[in-house]
């Protein structure tokens, strides 16, 4: 009998929208944060620890790195839970 080959699937940023939890490892540690915004060409995402907004291809990096998680939770993880945005142009 031959074995079947594993199914190997990857996250990317197709799977991030606002309300999404993840977790992101840095340098010094790691977080939860929450998705608040998707435009067409950034990410950002908010913690009590931590936030950042980077382009697909960044986030793409960061899941193939395990730098970046989708964390099935019902909770919000932003500061205050204020899921304002931070100010930027695109």
């Amino acid at each position: 009998m031959v074995p079947s080959p594993a199914l190997s699937l990857q996250t990317t940023a197709d799977a991030l929208f606002p309300g999404t939890t993840v977790r992101y490892y840095y340098r010094t540690g790691d977080s939860l944060a929450t998705v608040v915004d998707r435009s067409d060409r950034f990410i950002t995402f908010l913690g009590t620890e931590c936030d950042g907004r980077f382009t697909y291809d960044q986030i793409d990096r960061l899941f193939a790195d395990d730098r970046l998680e989708v964390v099935l939770d019902d909770r919000t993880h932003v500061p205050g839970d204020d899921v304002t945005t931070p100010s930027s142009a695109d």
